[in-house]
C-alpha cells in the first residue's frame, strides 16, 4: 500500500511537472518574441533604463519573495496536519501581512523616489522624466504584486498547476501584444511600456483572486473572524528571516546592477537584463520540478515524516539541477551564434554575462531542495544570517573589481565562487537542521548530474569545434548532448518511479500506433 503511494505521489508530481513545463515552453516561444521586439522599440539605452530602475526597486521589494515563502510553508504545513481551520487563519494573517507590507514598500519607494534621481542613478538628462514616470508604475506594479502573493500561495499549496500555468500564459500573451503595440507607438514608447505592466500586474491579481474565490471556496476572506494574534506574530518572524536571506539575494541579483550602471552606464544595464531574460526562462524549467514538489515536501513536516522529507529535498535538488543544465550546456556552448540569431544587434557585455549567469545559476540550483528542507522545519535564523553575510560579500568586491578596472564579467566569476562556498556552507546546515546526510547529497545529486554535464559537454564540444558557425551546428551540437545526457541521466539520475512512469508511457503510445 505504502509502495502505491508513492507512485501516486510521484505521478501527481510528474503530472504537474508537465503542467509547468507546457506552461514554461509556451511563455518562452512568446519571450523570444517579445523580447527582441521590445528592446528595438525602446532601443538599447531606453531598455536599460527601465531593467536598471526595476532592479531598484526590486532592492526594496524583497518582502514579497519572502512572504510567499512564508505563506505557502504555514499552508502546506496545516494542509499535512489536515486542520481547515488553521489554513483559514492563516489564509487570513497572511492577506493582512501582505496589504502592510504592500504599503510599507510603496512608502519606502516614495521615500527614495526623493533623492534617487538626483545624481545617485547615471542617467541621461533628457530622460529622467520619463524615468521619474516609469518609476511609479513600477511601484504601483511592485504593490499589485505583493497583495497577489496569498492567492498563488493558495494555488501552490493546493497543487494546483494548471491554473496557476493558464494565468502566466496569460500574462505572457499580454506581454506580447503590448510589445507589438510599442512597436507602433509614437509616444514616449518608455512611459507606454511602464503604465501597461503596471496594468498587466493589477489584472494577474484580479484573476488569482476571482479564481481562488470561485474553486476553493473554503478559503474565506474573514480578516476579522479569523485574524490571530499568535499566527501574525510566528508569520512575521519567519517572514523576517526569509526577509534577510531574499535581501541577499536581491543585492546580489540586483544591487550589482546599480553598481554596473555607476561605472558602465545603461549599455550594461542592457546586457545584464538580457543575461537575467535568458537565466530566467532557464530558471522556470529548473524550478518547475522544485515548484510542483514542495507543497508535498512541506507537508512531510506537518505529517512529522522526516525521512520523506529529505528524500524529497533530496530529489528537488537532483533534478532542478538535472534540467538547467539540460538546456543551459548547449547554450552557453552556442551562445555567440544564438544571441546574434535572436537579438540582431547584441549588446556590448552581453556574450559574457549570459554565459556566466548560467553557470552560476547552476550551481545555485543544487541548494534549492537544501533550502527548502531549512524552511520546511521552521529553523531558520542562523541559517539565513550565515547565508545572507555570504551572499552579500558580491557587492563590495563588485566595486572593488570595477573600480580597479578589471572587466564587467569578472564580477559573475566572483559570484560563481562564492555561490559554490554558500552551496557547502548550506549542505552543512541542512546536516545539522534537517539531518540530510553530506555523503547523500554527494552520491545522489552532485556526482550524477556532474557526470551527465561533463559526459554530454565533451560530446558537444567536439561538433563544436569541427563544425562552421551555423544553426546546423547549433542543432548537432544540441542533439549530442541531448543523447548523451539521456543516456547517462536514465542510468544514473532517475528514480525507478520516474523510470516506471516513462516506460508506461511509452508502451501506451506503442499501443495506441500498433492499433
Amino acid at each position: 500500500m505504502k509502495s502505491i503511494k508513492i507512485v501516486n505521489h510521484t505521478q501527481k508530481v510528474m503530472f504537474n511537472s508537465i503542467i509547468l513545463y507546457t506552461k514554461i515552453i509556451i511563455t518562452m516561444l512568446i519571450s523570444l518574441v517579445s523580447v527582441p521586439m521590445i528592446l528595438r522599440a525602446l532601443g538599447k539605452s531606453d531598455y536599460g533604463l527601465y531593467n536598471l530602475i526595476a532592479g531598484v526597486i526590486s532592492m526594496l521589494s524583497f518582502l514579497k519573495s519572502s512572504m510567499s515563502i512564508t505563506t505557502q510553508r504555514y499552508l502546506s504545513v496545516a494542509m499535512g496536519e489536515n486542520n481547515n481551520d488553521k489554513l483559514n487563519t492563516i489564509y487570513n494573517v497572511s492577506l493582512i501581512l501582505h496589504f502592510i507590507v504592500g504599503l510599507i514598500i510603496v512608502l519606502l519607494f516614495e521615500i527614495c523616489y526623493l533623492f534617487i534621481f538626483d545624481g545617485f542613478l547615471n542617467i541621461e538628462p533628457d530622460r529622467i522624466h520619463a524615468a521619474k514616470i516609469v518609476y511609479q508604475f513600477i511601484v504601483a506594479s511592485t504593490f499589485f504584486s505583493i497583495i497577489s502573493v496569498p492567492f498563488g500561495a493558495v494555488m501552490n499549496a493546493k497543487e494546483n498547476m494548471l491554473a496557476f500555468s493558464i494565468i502566466a500564459i496569460i500574462d505572457s500573451i499580454l506581454k506580447l501584444i503590448l510589445a507589438f503595440y510599442l512597436s507602433r507607438c509614437s509616444f514616449d514608447r518608455l512611459i507606454i511600456y511602464g503604465g501597461c505592466i503596471a496594468l498587466i500586474s493589477f489584472m494577474n491579481i484580479i484573476f488569482n483572486q476571482i479564481y481562488v474565490r470561485i474553486k476553493y471556496k473554503e478559503f474565506k476572506i474573514r480578516p476579522i473572524k479569523f485574524f490571530n494574534k499568535d499566527y501574525f506574530i510566528k508569520m512575521l518572524g519567519f517572514s523576517g528571516w526569509n526577509t534577510l536571506g531574499a535581501v541577499a539575494m536581491i543585492g546580489r541579483n540586483q544591487g550589482v546592477a546599480v553598481i554596473f550602471n555607476l561605472f558602465c552606464g545603461t549599455v550594461a544595464n542592457a546586457a545584464y537584463g538580457i543575461a537575467h531574460q535568458i537565466n530566467g526562462v532557464l530558471g522556470y524549467f529548473s524550478s518547475t520540478f522544485q515548484r510542483a514538489l514542495n507543497p508535498q515536501l512541506m507537508q512531510s513536516e506537518g505529517m512529522n515524516n522526516r525521512s520523506r522529507l529529505i528524500n524529497l529535498a533530496l530529489k528537488s535538488s537532483k533534478y532542478s539541477v538535472w534540467v538547467i543544465a539540460l538546456f543551459a550546456i548547449p547554450l552557453i556552448i552556442e551562445m555567440p551564434y544564438v544571441l546574434k540569431l535572436w537579438l540582431k544587434d547584441v549588446p556590448e557585455y552581453t556574450l559574457q554575462l549570459s554565459q556566466l549567469v548560467l553557470v552560476l545559476a547552476i550551481v545555485y540550483q543544487h541548494s534549492v531542495g537544501l533550502m527548502s528542507s531549512i524552511q520546511a522545519v521552521g529553523k531558520i535564523r542562523n541559517y539565513f544570517i550565515t547565508m545572507s553575510i555570504l551572499i552579500l560579500l558580491n557587492l563590495p568586491v563588485c566595486y572593488f573589481i570595477l573600480k580597479n578596472g578589471f572587466p564587467l564579467h569578472y564580477c559573475i566569476v566572483v559570484f560563481i565562487i562564492i555561490e559554490f562556498i554558500s552551496l557547502i556552507t548550506r549542505l552543512f546546515m541542512a546536516h545539522k537542521i534537517v539531518g540530510i546526510r553530506i555523503k547523500d547529497f554527494v552520491m545522489k545529486v552532485f556526482l550524477p548530474n556532474i557526470l551527465c554535464i561533463i559526459a554530454g559537454g565533451l560530446v558537444a564540444m567536439i561538433f563544436h569545434f569541427l563544425m562552421e558557425e551555423s544553426f546546423l551546428r547549433v542543432v548537432f551540437v544540441s542533439m549530442s548532448y541531448l543523447f548523451v545526457y539521456l543516456v547517462i541521466a536514465w542510468c544514473f539520475v532517475f528514480d525507478i518511479q520516474i523510470k516506471r512512469i516513462v516506460l508506461s508511457i511509452k508502451n501506451r503510445f506503442i499501443n495506441f500506433l500498433k492499433r
